[in-house]
């Protein structure tokens, strides 16, 4: 009677080990005095996945080492050139302020000579019309209107001047700017390491599978690789620009010459208006009329004549043929 109560409480005792031991994750028939530690298969999953997260980190240690190894060589490169390249531009700066300097001259020249004197083309030149209107001018409506219009045409004259020496200087300098951005893409784009690494790389953008053990690695060393190709451009880019736009040389000679005719501006306004310069104008507009008018008068009987020609022409020949028709009519049949 008593083993019949014995086999199933021994069952039942069995049957709780069982349970505790499946709980605690492990295999049946551990101690069960042992399954308040980390089980024998708990721990080998930590310890396998610790691994892997250590040998993922090691990787990725590695890349950015070669990162930072790749960046020295560009700064080391990079900042080789920087001197020559502003040595270049310095002596481009320095030739195409000595050619405007030559043409400085002769430019002053031709607008002095050009505002002391009756200019049959202002109207077409500066979109202003001064005469007739100006011949009923006195003093004061010359002044203001040289104080209002002239001086606006006169720093017209000067910015069409600068802008022309403007661009034939960035002209130069982009030619010579060329030359160094193609030995960048030479000597330095195009080294073996860099080739390969490139060509590497946008072929793993496109074939990279997610399956590859390395696969984190891989995206990790193809984001920096993007990154870095990028910066370099940019860094080198915007080195040319501002090495182009600050040329001390040339920002220094349109300095020069914006205040000497600033000053300028101001000295001929007063000669102008003291010496009552629209008069020698309103003097030489009236010889410009008389010296154009017999070319006019020229023009205008060659057009006569030629219309009395064209005219005896057609006459002629209309009497012409009515004479041929009245024979014809006459003609027995």
């Amino acid at each position: 009677m008593k083993s019949i109560f014995v086999l199933p409480l021994a069952s039942i005792a069995l049957f709780a080990l069982s349970a505790a031991a499946v709980k605690q994750g492990c295999c049946y028939g551990m101690n069960p005095a042992k399954f308040n530690s980390v089980p024998l298969c708990r721990r080998y999953a930590d310890v396998r996945v610790a691994n892997e997260n250590a040998l993922l980190r090691n990787k990725l240690s590695k890349v950015n080492v070669d990162e930072g190894a790749k960046e020295t060589l560009w700064k080391i490169w990079f900042n080789g050139r920087k001197k020559p390249i502003e040595k270049d531009v310095e002596n481009v700066a320095y030739e195409c302020s000595q050619k405007c300097e030559s043409d400085w001259d002769e430019f002053m020249k031709s607008v002095e000579q050009k505002w002391m004197h009756f200019n049959p083309d202002m109207e077409k030149e500066y979109k202003c019309s001064v005469y007739p209107q100006a011949l009923k001018w006195g003093v004061t409506k010359w002044i203001a209107w040289f104080h209002e219009t002239a001086l606006t045409c006169l720093k017209q004259d000067f910015k069409n001047w600068i802008t022309k020496c403007g661009k034939e200087y960035h002209q130069s300098m982009r030619q010579k700017l060329n030359v160094w951005h193609k030995k960048y893409l030479d000597e330095w784009c195009k080294q073996d390491w860099k080739v390969r690494e490139d060509r590497y790389f946008k072929n793993w953008i496109k074939m990279g599978l997610r399956g590859d053990p390395d696969y984190w690695v891989k995206l990790s060393q193809c984001n920096r690789w993007a990154a870095r190709v990028k910066k370099e451009h940019k860094e080198w880019t915007d080195n040319l620009k501002a090495i182009e736009n600050n040329c001390n040389d040339w920002v220094n000679w349109k300095k020069e010459k914006m205040e000497f005719y600033k000053q300028w501006l101001q000295a001929f306004t007063k000669q102008w208006i003291t010496e009552e310069q629209w008069k020698t104008w309103t003097e030489e507009r009236k010889q410009y009329i008389l010296t154009k008018k017999p070319d006019t008068q020229k023009s205008a009987t060659k057009k006569t004549a030629t219309k009395k020609t064209t005219t005896k022409k057609t006459t002629t020949k209309k009497a012409a043929e009515k004479k041929t028709a009245t024979k014809k009519a006459a003609a027995p049949k």
